[in-house]
C-alpha cells in the first residue's frame, strides 16, 4: 500500500488539538457528602483529576479525523497488469487464372491455400489475421480476427478465378491496412515477383513474397475472331482462331471448333516456341454459340477454350421519316439487293411517338422530332430548317416561364453551320460504321451542315472549315440507343452507280450498327470486364454464369444509371433473362500475361521484413480506495451524536 500525497499527514497535528481541547475542558465531579467540614479545608483543584479521562467519544473523534486525512492521502493498493499484444497478419493471395497452373504438388493456387491454412495454425493466442483476394479486383474476403474456424472457411472457399490479376491493387489495398495496425506483417501469396508490382509502396511496409510455380509450358488460344456481315448468309461468314505457344519447346496441338456442340472442324498442327498459327473456320451453317478447344501437353487448361456468338440472321424493320421520295429509291435498292431489311416510309406529318413501336431501327430525312424516338435511329439533315421549329411551321414550345424550350433538335445537335465545296479532312476508320473504307477524300459532298458532337458521341468525318475542321457526322449512344448523324443529305447519292460505292458501304456499315439484333462487341468481351445490354431491361432479371450459378436483379424502370453486369468471373457462356426475354454472350480471357506461366527470374528487389512476435507490456497499477473510507464518515458522526446524546441525558457530558 502507499499514499499518493503525503503532506496530507501534516493535519495529524489536529489530534494534538482535540487533546488540548479536553484539556481545557476539564469536567467537575459532584460528590454527595454527609458534611461539608472535612472538605472546606481543601482546595477545589484538589478534588479534580488532573488527566481527562479517554472515553468512547474522544475515540470516536480521533478515529475521523484519522479517516479524513486517509482520504486526502489518496491511499492506494499497488498491483502489476500485463499486456500482451499479438501481430496482425495480413494474407493477400493472387486468385487469378495463371494460378490454375497445375504443378507436382497440385495447382499454384492449391499451394498457396495450403500455405495459408498453415499460417493460421502457427497464430497464437493473441494473433489476428486478414484475409485478402487478389485477381481483376481486390476484395476483403475476411477482416482482422481471432477465429481461426472462421480464416479455414473463408481461406478454403476461395476459388481462382478465370481473369487476369491487378496485384498492384491488392498489396495496395494490404499496404493501407499495414500501415495502421501495430505489429502488422503482410504476406503475398503469388506466382508473381515483387517486381511486378510498383515499389514505392511496398518498400515502406513489412511485406514478404511467397511465389510458386515452376512448370513453363503453356499453350493458348490467343483469340477468336468471327467476321459477319448481316447482309452475308451464314456459310459466307468466316472464323478465324489462333493458336499460341508460350513455350520455348515444340508442341503438337489438336483443334476442335463446335457450333452449338457440334463439331464442324478438327485439325491437328505443330507450333514451334514462341511461335503462333491462325486457323480459319469456314462453312457456318446457323446462328448460335462458337466453341474453340485445344488438346495439347501443357500445364494451364483454362485458355484452352474459346467462344464467340454467331449472330442470328433477322431481317430488319426500318421506318423512313421523309417527305421526299428519293432516299426512300436508294434504300428500296438495298433492300431488294439484300433482302435483309424491309422498308416502310411515312411523311412528316404522319409521324407520331408511337409510329416507331414496331420497328427496329428509324431514319429521319431532314426532319428531327421533338422528342428522342427511343429507337436506334439514324439523322441525315443537311437544311439548317430542320433544326427550327418556327422554319418549319410549327409552333415553337414554351415552357412555364414562357421561353422557348429545349427539343431533341438542340441536345441532337447543340451547335451548327454549313460548309461548300466540302473537303474531308479526317475520318475514323476504326468506328463500325466507317469499315471498309480507306480512302474519302473525294467523296463527292457539295453541302454539308458542320456541327458540333455531342458529349456522348464520337466524330466521325472532319471537313474544313475555315481555320478550323468541323465534323459533318457522328455517332453515339443517347438514352440507350444509337444514334448516328449525317449533316449531308444521302438522297443525293445513287447507290448504283461506282462512284457513290463508299456512300453505300457507309450507309451498310451504318444500318449494320444500328441493327439491335447484332452482337459484335459481346464476343470482345473479356473475363474481369462489364456487360452492358443494348436493350431496356425492366423488374427482375437473373444471369446464369459459366459454373451454374444463378445471380439475381431487381431493376428499377426509374434507375438514373442503366444496369451494368461485372461478375464476369469464368469464360464461357452467360445467360440473361427476364420475364420475357432471354439473352446469352459469352466471355474469353485472352490474356497474354496469365498465358506466359513461365516463372519470373528472381529479381534482386529486397523488402523489409520481420517476423513478429506477441509483446508482452507490464504496467504498474494504483488502486486508490481512500474514496470508500468515506463511507464510514457519516456513521461515525452518528455514532458520535448517541453517544454524547446518552452523556447529556445522564449528565455526565
Amino acid at each position: 500500500m502507499g499514499f499518493i500525497n503525503l503532506l496530507a499527514f501534516g493535519y495529524l497535528s489536529l489530534i494534538a488539538l482535540v487533546v488540548l481541547i479536553y484539556f481545557l475542558s476539564k469536567k467537575k465531579y459532584i460528590v454527595a457528602v454527609p458534611s461539608i467540614i472535612p472538605w472546606s479545608v481543601l482546595k477545589e483543584d484538589v478534588v479534580r483529576s488532573r488527566l481527562f479521562r479517554i472515553d468512547l467519544l474522544f475515540l470516536l473523534q480521533i478515529v475521523l479525523i484519522l479517516i479524513l486525512i486517509f482520504f486526502l492521502a489518496h491511499p492506494y493498493l499497488k498491483s502489476n497488469i500485463i499486456n500482451i499484444t499479438g501481430k496482425n497478419v495480413i494474407l493477400v493471395i493472387d486468385s487469378s487464372a495463371s494460378m490454375q497452373t497445375s504443378e507436382d504438388k497440385g495447382s499454384r493456387f492449391d499451394q498457396a491455400r495450403s500455405q495459408a491454412l498453415k499460417m493460421v495454425d502457427k497464430l497464437k493466442q493473441w494473433d489476428k489475421m486478414m484475409v485478402i483476394s487478389a485477381d481483376y479486383s481486390s476484395r476483403i474476403a475476411c477482416n482482422f480476427t481471432e477465429d481461426k474456424h472462421k480464416l479455414n472457411k473463408t481461406i478454403n472457399d476461395l476459388l481462382p478465378r478465370d481473369t487476369g490479376t491487378n496485384l498492384d491493387e491488392g498489396v495496395s489495398l494490404g499496404i493501407s491496412f499495414l500501415r495502421n495496425v501495430e505489429r502488422g506483417e503482410m504476406y503475398v501469396l503469388t506466382d508473381q515477383s515483387p517486381s511486378s508490382i510498383s515499389f514505392t509502396k511496398p518498400r515502406s511496409g513489412n511485406i514478404k513474397f511467397i511465389r510458386y510455380g515452376e512448370k513453363s509450358a503453356n499453350v493458348a488460344i490467343s483469340s477468336l475472331d468471327v467476321y459477319q456481315d448481316m447482309f452475308k448468309d451464314y456459310t459466307e461468314r468466316e472464323a478465324y482462331v489462333t493458336i499460341k505457344n508460350y513455350s520455348y519447346d515444340n508442341k503438337d496441338v489438336k483443334l476442335s471448333v463446335f457450333l452449338n456442340d457440334e463439331i464442324i472442324k478438327e485439325e491437328e498442327l505443330e507450333l514451334a516456341g514462341d511461335k503462333q498459327k491462325t486457323v480459319s473456320v469456314k462453312n457456318l451453317s446457323t446462328s448460335g454459340i462458337l466453341k474453340a478447344r485445344i488438346e495439347t501437353d501443357d500445364s494451364l487448361s483454362v485458355d484452352n477454350t474459346a467462344y464467340a456468338i454467331i449472330n442470328e440472321i433477322k431481317p430488319i424493320n426500318i421506318l423512313l421519316v421523309s417527305n421526299d421520295y428519293r432516299l426512300q429509291d436508294e434504300l428500296e435498292k438495298i433492300e431488294q439487293g439484300t433482302r435483309r431489311i424491309k422498308l416502310t416510309r411515312i411523311s412528316v406529318s404522319e409521324y407520331e411517338p408511337e409510329a416507331v413501336k414496331d420497328y427496329d431501327v428509324a431514319i429521319f430525312h431532314e426532319f428531327i422530332p421533338d422528342e428522342s424516338p427511343g429507337i436506334n435511329s439514324l439523322y441525315t439533315i443537311q437544311n439548317i430548317s430542320a433544326l427550327n421549329p418556327q422554319a418549319k411551321g410549327v409552333k415553337a414550345r414554351l415552357d412555364l416561364f414562357g421561353q422557348e424550350s429545349n427539343n431533341f433538335s438542340s441536345i441532337l445537335i447543340p451547335k451548327h453551320g454549313m460548309v461548300s465545296n466540302v473537303e474531308i479532312l479526317d475520318w475514323d476508320n476504326t468506328h463500325p460504321t466507317m469499315m471498309h473504307l480507306h480512302n474519302l477524300d473525294d467523296l463527292n459532298i457539295r453541302n454539308s451542315l458542320t456541327m458540333e458532337p455531342p458529349d456522348w458521341s464520337t466524330a466521325l468525318i472532319k471537313v474544313s472549315d475555315g481555320l478550323k475542321d468541323s465534323p459533318i457526322a457522328f455517332a453515339g449512344q443517347y438514352a440507350g440507343k444509337k444514334v448516328v448523324t449525317l449533316g449531308f443529305d444521302l438522297s443525293d447519292f445513287d447507290f448504283s452507280r461506282s462512284e457513290n460505292l463508299r456512300i453505300l458501304i457507309m450507309t451498310l456499315n451504318i444500318i449494320q450498327w444500328l441493327n439491335p439484333y447484332e452482337v459484335e462487341d459481346h464476343n470482345k468481351l473479356l473475363t474481369g470486364g462489364q456487360y452492358r445490354p443494348n436493350y431496356v431491361l425492366k423488374d427482375n432479371i437473373q444471369i446464369l454464369n459459366p459454373h451454374g450459378e444463378i445471380l439475381k436483379y431487381d431493376i428499377k424502370g426509374d434507375a438514373e444509371e442503366p444496369f451494368v453486369f461485372n461478375k464476369i468471373d469464368y469464360i464461357g457462356e452467360y445467360e440473361i433473362s427476364g420475364a420475357d426475354f432471354k439473352n446469352r454472350f459469352v466471355a474469353n480471357l485472352f490474356d497474354e500475361e496469365e498465358s506466359m506461366i513461365m516463372p519470373e527470374l528472381t529479381d534482386d528487389t529486397e523488402l523489409k521484413f520481420e517476423e513478429k512476435e506477441a509483446l508482452a507490456l507490464i504496467k504498474d497499477k494504483k488502486t486508490e480506495f481512500g474514496k470508500y473510507l468515506l463511507l464510514l464518515v457519516p456513521f461515525i458522526l452518528l455514532l458520535e451524536w448517541l453517544l454524547y446524546y446518552k452523556k447529556l441525558r445522564a449528565g455526565t457530558a
